[in-house]
């Protein structure tokens, strides 16, 4: 007889995959200093430059949390399931990436939409 993941394992596995992919980039992306210096005279000059300026625009004035937000209100509202993992992924990924004030609300509406009755899959 096999053993069956509980409900909150795939949601549980989201968020820490997506914590500890947002922490990775912090910490060897966005804030060490040689990086940066290096980055900031030529953003778009090497794999490394071009992935650090994609991950500081995903942040910058609150575009992940923003979109996380978005997310949110759209699972609490259809009650679709993918877009609430999305909206748990984005949210956790923008508590790390500076993105806070509108993250956090994010993951509270995924979270939310995650235990109602799904009605369905997203389109």
């Amino acid at each position: 007889m096999g053993r069956r993941l509980p409900a909150a394992a795939p949601p549980f596995g989201i968020a820490l995959l997506a914590l500890v992919s947002a922490g990775l980039a912090r910490y060897c992306l966005v804030e060490p200093a040689d990086l940066t210096a290096t980055c900031d005279a030529q953003p778009w000059q090497g794999a490394a430059c071009v992935l650090r300026t994609l991950t500081v625009q995903a942040f910058a004035a609150q575009r992940l949390g923003g979109t996380a937000l978005a997310l949110g209100l759209l699972a609490l509202l259809t009650r679709w399931r993918r877009v609430a993992l999305m909206a748990l992924a984005a949210g956790s990924a923008g508590l790390v990436l500076y993105s806070t004030t509108l993250a956090a609300p994010a993951v509270l509406l995924a979270g939310l939409a995650l235990v109602r009755p799904s009605t369905g899959s997203a389109p």
